[in-house]
């Protein structure tokens, strides 16, 4: 991996692109109720939304001072905000989010819990983070809104340094079969437990 300063990793191009994704999926949340079932399971649209308000401060944080928490396991995260507030609280740390990772103070190094973490590889967890949340809204939406290939082909290359059996069940699920013929973005999806939709009445 890169050791280069944080705002010229080809990471960070991963990382827009998958925040470019997701906002593409807020843009239906805005027509939706709070309290629509998610993929996330016990989680509605609000919970998930909050949650997803977290990992991008988070993030934004991370740039600044160079070191994190954890992501929150699933169930840790609730607020008080409708959807509305949240998907225009969630554009403007998205904004925020990119600035800071390509400021050139940003940081080649992170502590994370009690370990250090190349800048690269955060911000490709931060980007299957906000990947598999924007699935996730987009499924809480009722909309088609699929991974693109390229972006699901990407980080499925980071996948074995980003997803390990101690991530289950707390972050991912037990990983799902697929075909021969399956899609990066169905391969993706089923690496960390997503595959179903959910039933519409």
């Amino acid at each position: 991996m890169s050791t280069a300063p944080a705002g010229t990793l080809p990471e960070l191009a991963l990382l827009e692109r998958a925040i470019g994704y997701t906002r593409v999926a807020l843009v239906a949340a805005l027509d939706v109720p709070g309290d629509a079932p998610t993929p996330c399971a016990g989680w509605t649209l609000e919970d998930l939304l909050t949650h997803m308000n977290a990992s991008l401060l988070t993030l934004d944080q991370a740039a600044q001072v160079g070191g994190i928490a954890l992501f929150d396991p699933p169930g840790c995260s609730r607020g008080g905000l409708g959807v509305h507030e949240q998907v225009q609280l969630l554009s403007a740390r998205a904004c925020a989010l990119l600035d800071s990772w390509t400021g050139r103070e940003a940081p080649e190094m992170f502590r994370v819990g009690g370990s250090e973490l190349q800048a690269g590889l955060l911000a490709s967890a931060g980007a299957l983070e906000i990947t598999l949340h924007g699935w996730d809204v987009g499924q809480a939406c009722g909309s088609n809104h699929p991974v693109p290939a390229a972006l699901a082909e990407d980080l499925l290359s980071y996948a074995p340094l980003l997803i390990s059996d101690a991530d289950r069940p707390h972050r991912f699920g037990p990983a799902l079969p697929t075909g021969a013929d399956a899609t990066a973005d169905v391969e993706l999806l089923a690496l960390v437990g997503r595959g179903e939709r959910i039933p519409r009445a």
